[in-house]
């Protein structure tokens, strides 16, 4: 699709890869409305074309009142990125299906919803819908659990959702390994998986692939070889971390 002067719908926007993608966006000419629960905590540059406004994307309520907030400020949405999510790390020593449910509203559920609501609203109108999955979808690491089964579902949702959209219409799916934000700290990892890469490539990698309709978006091509062609080679990311968790989360 073409990014110029696009209107877009931008989720967790207030730090790492949505941050970052919100200031790229900048550089279209794009009508933007960029949303998370803590948006107050950013510096929002004053700009004519550029919405800040918070919502809460746990809530079916809230996703639709940023649909509506949405056309009311643009009109229209010809893209809609969906990168609100965080993680737990941790070990699960007890049921909690509040704990369980809270992270898959965010990472997962919502996003469905959107992209469901996206074609409602859209019919038969083309419109790029873009989910920011993760390489833990493919693979999961000890101590990210939960973090790991909701992109996994979100990626199964999209290998088949994108065959019931018009050929004009593209469901994208973005799988970014380790990226080098706060995102690992503020789950309570001090010491990230490895490979990391910059939050500026990942951005830029999106970007990019919107641009070309891609159906998946990988930023890390070594990632992309290793799972296609040498999937064992990943296990030893996870025996790696193994170690690290039952050191830490003994």
């Amino acid at each position: 699709m073409n990014l110029k002067n696009a209107n877009i719908v931008l989720t967790g926007a207030s730090s790492g890869i949505g941050k970052e993608l919100l200031d790229r966006l900048m550089e279209y000419d794009c009508t933007i409305v960029a949303t998370a629960r803590t948006m107050e905590e950013v510096e929002a540059p004053e700009r004519k074309n550029v919405y800040f406004k918070n919502f809460d994307l746990k809530h079916p309520s809230e996703i639709d009142g940023l649909f509506d907030y949405a056309f009311e400020k643009m009109g229209r949405i010809d893209l809609f990125i969906a990168n609100a999510g965080f993680m737990y790390y941790e070990k699960i020593d007890s049921p909690d299906y509040e704990h369980i449910e809270e992270i898959f509203r965010v990472n997962t559920t919502g996003a469905i919803y959107a992209a469901v609501k996206m074609k409602e609203i859209c019919g038969d109108r083309p419109y790029n819908f873009v989910a920011v999955s993760s390489g833990f979808g493919f693979i999961s690491y000890p101590g990210y659990a939960l973090y790991c089964s909701t992109k996994a579902a979100l990626r199964g949702f999209g290998q088949g959702y994108k065959y019931e959209l018009k050929p004009n219409q593209h469901y994208q799916s973005v799988y970014p390994i380790a990226v080098k934000t706060d995102f690992f700290r503020k789950a309570g990892c001090d010491a990230p998986p490895k490979p990391q890469q910059s939050v500026k490539h990942v951005a830029k990698t999106i970007l990019r692939g919107i641009e070309k309709d891609k159906g998946e978006i990988y930023p890390s091509k070594s990632f992309w070889f290793m799972k296609t062609f040498m999937p064992y080679l990943l296990n030893l990311g996870v025996l790696m971390e193994k170690r690290k968790f039952r050191k830490n989360l003994p």
